[in-house]
Parts: structure tokens; C-alpha cells; sequence
């Protein structure tokens, strides 16, 4: 009995717990969060944006750039629109629910509930900076399902040929589509070393990778899709989320963890299969690719974990009708509690009241120099505002980009640029580098303002 209870309804308290707890987190976006940039690029695709010639948000950034990710940002306005904030908020978190709910279903296939519940902690531990109001928790969650049946069709060698539809399906929502190719050339390649399968049978699953790139062409977007993830390579530096892998952080350390975990079992207990051997591989160069793709590796690495600690414990077979069950209803529940949290929480302030009157009442047109992280907020809520700066980096060119790190990190000449500008305002946190500058460096003055921002005035030109 009480084996039983540890084996099988452990983890399901376990994810229970989990799932609670990602309710629990669920808040109105931060003022800089890229949740109020997405609303607005939403915004403006339902309102007459192009596709193929969509435009800008604002003077102050000028590229040639080409969606990618219009599908959900246009669901995420839509949502604004019907149900406000807290409907956004219930959305996303649904999709961020569904992750845990995904990988435990995932490693289940491959493990027992103990061992599926542990990996499924681990991965979400590892994933958690990824789990915002973002198109990207789509991604997550494909990249989950895609790792999952490649598993399967090297456990039973069938082609899981609706992996092409779901790449079609995948490709307006986010640009990670990618991954999920390199997935699947992964595992051919893997499975190809087996030798278990004949050329044949080979080149009917090679032709999944091949075939999800093709249909990637028949998106609205067509080949400009492709132009979209290769166009941007040189903007990609400005953000942190490019940058290098940061393993001192809490969820690179998971993800360490994970790789370990994987690694001392197969050590201990014989050597990995090929396709095993193949993920984990890319898995762990997602891993070292970019910080934002430590999230990648830790969602690839969560059925692999699974596997390697079921070599610890006894087989159970695989998830029958009733667990399944049990786990779509605790789904179903957190997402309904977190539409009463999203509700009860969606009238809190982003910003003091005094801001949003300011900015309201600024005209059509009015240029605005800011720090880049308050941009999002106001083009949301604020469209009318000509903002220097934000976080959207396809939309700007190289010289736009360093004109903004310029005057964000005052670099040299960073005051000639500002003066070039010639904005009406300053929205700016008073502590931050350029807001101290703006005052006491360029003599502009504070309009109004507390702790946390203030609107600033240039001083009159001579």
C-alpha cells in the first residue's frame, strides 16, 4: 500500500503542487515586460498591418523586418481586447500550465510516475525565466511534443508524419520552429546509427525534417520566414537573452543537474542508445548556444532525465486511462483557479496613476526619450507616444541600435545623440544612469515624478 502511494499518487500531488504554484505566479506584466510590446504589435496587425510590409512603431526605428511570431501576438490583443489584462494573463498562464502537464504526460511514456514527476520539476526548475507572457511558451510546449515522438519512433521505428502539420501550425506562432527541425534531423540521424532500419525506411523519416521546412514556405509569410530568423543576426547581440549561457544562474544549474543525471545513470547502468545519445547531443549544444536556449535544452532534456532514473525503480507500465484523466482534470482545475487570480489581480497598477494621465494627455506625435525597459508598457497602453526605444530589436537598424546602447550606456557622444533626437520628453527611472545624466549632467527638468519614474523636459534650445 504504501508503495503504491509513493509510486503512483506521490507524483500526482507532486504535480498538483506544481501547478498550484505556477497560479500562484501569475501577475499583470511589469512594465517592461515584452508582454505589453507583443499587445501592441497584436494591435497592430488586426488594425491593417501587412504581413509582408508591416511598419514601424515609431520614428525612431526604421528596418526592413518581417514577422515572426503575428499569429499569437494577434491572438494576445485579441484577448486584451475581449477580456483586458487578466485576460492575457489567464491565456498565458494556461499555456504555461500546460507545460508541466505536457512533459509529465511525455515522460510517462518513457517512465514510471515517480521518475516522470522528477524529471518534469526539473525541466520547469530549469525553464521557470522562460515562462512569461510570450509567444515563446508556445515553443516550450512544441518542442516538448516533438522531442516526445521522435522518442516513440525510435522505440517503434513508425513516422509520426503529423509532426509537418505541426510545424506548419508552429511557424506564424513563434520563431523557434527551427528547433524542432533540428530535432527531428537529430533523431533520423540517430536512429539512422541503430542500423536497425533499412535505407528505405531511413529516408521515409529524413523526409520529416526535410518536409517540415518545406511547409514552412507555405505560411503567408513564405519565404520571408526564412528571411525573418536570418535578417536579424546582427540585432540579436543587443539582447541579453542572445547572449552566452549564464551557468552560474539558478535554472543553468538545473539544467547542469539534468545533463548529470543523465550522464552518471548511463555511466552506471550501460551506454545510451543512439537517438537517446543524438538529443541529448543537441540538447546540451541548445544548452551552451544562448541563455535563452538553456530553456530549449531543459524542455528537450526532461524525457531523457526520465529515463535514465526509471534504470532506479521499478517499471509500471505506461499512463493508463485513469491517470490521464486525473491529470486533465487537476489541468483543467489550475487553469480555472488561475482565471479567478488573473481576474482578482487585473485591475493592479502597473505604474502610479499620474503617468498614465500624463501620457494620456500627451498629443498624437509627441517624441519621448526612454529607458529602454519602461518603452513596452506605454506603447501598449499609450500608442500615441513616440518612443525612442524598446525591446523589439528587428524593427530597428544596426545605427539605430547603437545609437540606443549608445544613450542607454552613456557611451561617448552618447549627450550629441540625445540632442539629435530633439524629443518633446523624458520618461526615464530616476535612478538609472541616463536619468541621472538627463538632470544633473544635461540640466533637464523634472515635470513630475516618484521613486520609480519621472517625466523630464529638456532645456529649451538656444
Amino acid at each position: 500500500m504504501i508503495t503504491t502511494l509513493v509510486r503512483r499518487v506521490v507524483p500526482l500531488v507532486g504535480l498538483a503542487g506544481c501547478l498550484a504554484l505556477l497560479v500562484r505566479f501569475q501577475r499583470v506584466p511589469t512594465v517592461g515586460s515584452d508582454a505589453w510590446l507583443h499587445l501592441r504589435l497584436g494591435q497592430e496587425f488586426r488594425d491593417g498591418w501587412a504581413l509582408r510590409n508591416p511598419g514601424h512603431l515609431g520614428v525612431f526605428d526604421s528596418a526592413t523586418w518581417y514577422p515572426t511570431q503575428w499569429a499569437s501576438q494577434i491572438g494576445m490583443s485579441w484577448m486584451d481586447s475581449w477580456l483586458g489584462i487578466g485576460g492575457v494573463v489567464w491565456l498565458a498562464g494556461t499555456f504555461i500550465l500546460l507545460l508541466p502537464v505536457v512533459l509529465y504526460l511525455s515522460c510517462r511514456r518513457q517512465a514510471a510516475p515517480l521518475p516522470a514527476a522528477l524529471a518534469t520539476f526539473l525541466a520547469v526548475a530549469a525553464a521557470a525565466p522562460g515562462l512569461s507572457a510570450r509567444p515563446q511558451v508556445v515553443s516550450y510546449l512544441f518542442i516538448a511534443i516533438v522531442t516526445a515522438a521522435w522518442l516513440e519512433t525510435a522505440r517503434d521505428g513508425r513516422p509520426r508524419w503529423w509532426i509537418i502539420a505541426l510545424t506548419w501550425v508552429w511557424v506564424p506562432l513563434h520563431g523557434m520552429w527551427v528547433v524542432g527541425i533540428s530535432i527531428s534531423l537529430a533523431a533520423v540521424v540517430g536512429i539512422a546509427l541503430t542500423r536497425t532500419h533499412d535505407r528505405r525506411h531511413l529516408l521515409r523519416l529524413a523526409a520529416i525534417p526535410v518536409l517540415s521546412g518545406v511547409v514552412s514556405l507555405a505560411t503567408p509569410l513564405g519565404l520571408d520566414m526564412v528571411r525573418s530568423l536570418t535578417g536579424v543576426g546582427a540585432r540579436n547581440d543587443a539582447l541579453t537573452e542572445w547572449g552566452p549561457a549564464d551557468f552560474t544562474s539558478i535554472n543553468a544549474l538545473f539544467l547542469v543537474l539534468m545533463i548529470v543525471v543523465v550522464l552518471v545513470v548511463a555511466l552506471r547502468g550501460g551506454p545510451l542508445d543512439w537517438p537517446t545519445l543524438a538529443l541529448l547531443g543537441l540538447a546540451m549544444a541548445w544548452g551552451l548556444y544562448s541563455l535563452r536556449t538553456t530553456i530549449v535544452a531543459g524542455v528537450m532534456l526532461a524525457p531523457l532525465v526520465a529515463m535514465a532514473l526509471q534504470r532506479l525503480v521499478p517499471d509500471v507500465g505506461r499512463p493508463r486511462r485513469r491517470e490521464v484523466a486525473v491529470v486533465a482534470a487537476m489541468t483543467v482545475l489550475a487553469s480555472a483557479g488561475l482565471a479567478v487570480v488573473a481576474a482578482q489581480r487585473a485591475d493592479d497598477p502597473v505604474v502610479a496613476g499620474w503617468v498614465d494621465d500624463r501620457l494620456d494627455a500627451m498629443p498624437s506625435g509627441t517624441t519621448v526619450l526612454n529607458d529602454w525597459e519602461l518603452g513596452h508598457y506605454v506603447m501598449a497602453r499609450h500608442p500615441q507616444v513616440q518612443l525612442v526605444m524598446h525591446g523589439y530589436v528587428d524593427l530597428f537598424t544596426t545605427d539605430e541600435l547603437e545609437r540606443n546602447i549608445s544613450i542607454a550606456t552613456l557611451d561617448a557622444g552618447w549627450d550629441t545623440e540625445v540632442a539629435d533626437l530633439d524629443v518633446d520628453y523624458g520618461f526615464v527611472d530616476p535612478d538609472s544612469p541616463l536619468g541621472y545624466a538627463l538632470v544633473h549632467q544635461l540640466g533637464w527638468t523634472t515635470i513630475e515624478g516618484d521613486d520609480d519614474y519621472v517625466l523630464l523636459e529638456p532645456p529649451a534650445q538656444p
